[in-house]
């Protein structure tokens, strides 16, 4: 039996397929336990983001000495949901989980940053004063044979192209 329109029908298949829980979902259902850990959740990711933003901007050892630039911690997190860290990760129902999670961002972070540091590095400010030097040289002394060459070759195209009657009267036989 077919119903009136296509949307009704399509609409009862939606309806009637349940969405199956994936591991992530279970893995994370300690986020709906409370608004507490929905906050500190976000929180964390949020902190994650402004972390690799900042990891990604600075390529050189020396500006991982500071940690709290580059790793998130538990007071920081506290702060920004204004709440206590102390009990926010030892004394809830969601503690275990939100300690798990945020121990994992942390590695995460720690790994982008190794992995920032270990990138080969390329451009100039990593070249020595004496590579530059002889690479401005070298690419200087190409650059000047180029533009003898094209100057031979547009002179000679010149001469080949124009009329013998010119060619006589400028002398150029």
């Amino acid at each position: 039996m077919m119903s009136n329109s296509y949307y009704d029908d399509f609409l009862l298949e939606e309806n009637d397929q349940q969405p199956e829980r994936t591991e992530l979902d279970k893995k994370f259902e300690w986020v709906k336990l409370h608004p507490t850990a929905k906050d500190a959740y976000k929180a964390i990711n949020s902190l994650k983001e402004e972390k690799l933003r900042y990891i990604r901007g600075h390529p050189k050892k020396s500006s991982y000495k500071v940690k709290k630039y580059w790793t998130i911690s538990k007071a920081e997190v506290g702060r920004r949901i204004g709440k206590e860290s102390q009990p926010l990760f030892n004394s809830n129902t969601f503690s275990e989980k939100l300690t798990e999670y945020f121990n994992e961002v942390n590695d995460d972070l720690h790994k982008s940053k190794e992995a920032r540091l270990n990138k080969p590095k390329k451009g100039y400010q990593h070249k020595t004063k004496e590579e530059l030097k002889n690479s401005t040289i070298k690419l200087t002394n190409e650059n000047k044979k180029l533009l003898q060459n094209t100057c031979e070759e547009l002179y000679g195209r010149l001469l080949n192209d124009i009329p013998l009657d010119v060619k006589r009267k400028l002398g150029l036989n």
